[in-house]
């Protein structure tokens, strides 16, 4: 038998062949033709396909099987893919792969039963650009009754810089409530002790020889400072919250001087050799703030220093076009684990690791990035410690 007779016996094997090819063609023409009336509802219409394109939400139109056949422009902003890119593709190119299966589901059921609605309430719904990175998203669903089929309408939003601003106010709440219980804390327990020292004072102060009297009354009054300290620094940072200021050439040493002044009985107490450099880096900042940090610097050293204290100042300028000034002690040093808190103030009240560095540090972080610089620590335990914060240096 010649392949020419097979061909006579056979005739229908040709058309068998083509069919499947021929299948697929009318299927693309057929979706081909759908994209195209759907688009042609817009396209025809100026006033619909203005407001489509002035939404400030995406808007993705899909039939029943989940094709894209309409995208408007914000939808190109959002998620990377021009027109020609997503129309005529599955929608599936805009859903993270662990949803794509499960959104397949219940967009069936949207089909059955169209609706206007939020679409995954009390989920976080994620969608993905066409980088492949994903981010959160908030969509409402529609519908349109075409003259040839209905289309499910998506309107999507991209809430990437809204849940940033939830997470850090979330953060900021936690911070505060934190700061909130240190600060009751440290009233609470001056209180505590100018009361009871009060008390006994009243009850038995005739007869309470001068040694013993002189040191309640210390108490008290070193006391009352504290509270007076805390209140003091409680003023200043609701005053950094709210304030911006303008940087300006500091004179480093008369600030410096300052601090000392302020701190000059706890150094006359302690006994503190304080070394202090000839001269300081040109920097820039607001003179009031920067005091406030070498204060808070001198001041801890001065509590954690050795016996007696001896502290070192000074400043560096740095590549980077900042400064770096140091206070330098001969204390215990700190681990590791203790110089992650030492800024903190949200582990620093629940973890209580870093003893004693109260409301001080926290406001040195917050001066700190008002203006611009940063905060850091070096210590080893046994070696003590070196605390340091940068400024911009003068353009």
């Amino acid at each position: 038998m010649t392949k020419s007779n097979k061909k006579k016996l056979f005739p229908s094997d040709e058309a068998a062949e083509t069919t499947p090819q021929i299948n697929r063609q009318q299927k693309q023409l057929r979706l081909q033709q759908r994209i195209a009336n759907a688009a042609r509802i817009f396209q025809d219409d100026v006033t619909a396909r203005t407001l489509l394109e002035s939404l400030a939400e995406g808007v993705i139109a899909i039939n029943h099987n989940g094709t894209i056949v309409l995208i408007n422009e914000r939808t190109e902003e959002i998620f990377g893919y021009s027109r020609d890119e997503a129309v005529g593709r599955s929608l599936g190119i805009v859903l993270p792969e662990q949803y794509v299966k499960v959104h397949n589901h219940y967009m069936g059921e949207y089909f059955s039963n169209p609706r206007v609605r939020p679409m995954g309430q009390g989920f976080d719904l994620l969608g993905k650009r066409k980088d492949g990175t994903e981010f959160p998203v908030e969509v409402s669903l529609s519908f349109l009754e075409t003259e040839t089929e209905l289309l499910g309408l998506a309107f999507i939003t991209d809430i990437t810089r809204r849940k940033a601003a939830e997470k850090t106010l979330k953060q900021q709440n936690e911070a505060l409530d934190a700061f909130a219980h240190m600060v009751a804390h440290d009233l609470g327990s001056s209180l505590v002790l100018m009361i009871g020292y009060s008390e006994i004072l009243l009850e038995d102060f005739q007869a309470m020889p001068p040694e013993d009297l002189r040191n309640h009354l210390a108490t008290i009054a070193q006391s009352g400072h504290k509270m007076n300290d805390v209140i003091r620094e409680l003023l200043l940072m609701a005053h950094i919250r709210k304030e911006d200021v303008k940087l300006h050439l500091l004179d480093m040493g008369r600030i410096v001087d300052e601090a000392l002044q302020r701190l000059q009985h706890q150094i006359k107490e302690s006994g503190a050799e304080i070394v202090l450099p000839n001269s300081y880096p040109a920097a820039l900042g607001y003179a009031p703030w920067v005091e406030e940090v070498w204060f808070n610097y001198i001041s801890n050293a001065l509590k954690y220093g050795g016996q007696p204290p001896r502290l070192e100042l000074g400043g560096t300028p740095q590549k980077n076009g900042y400064v770096q000034f140091w206070v330098k002690d001969n204390g215990a040093g700190l681990t590791a684990e203790q110089q992650k808190q030492l800024f903190d103030p949200l582990t620093r009240s629940k973890k209580n690791l870093v003893k004693g560095s109260g409301l001080g540090l926290s406001i040195v972080q917050r001066i700190l990035e008002k203006l611009g610089g940063q905060v850091t620590s070096e210590s080893e335990v046994g070696k003590g410690s070196v605390f340091s914060f940068t400024l911009p240096g003068p353009e």
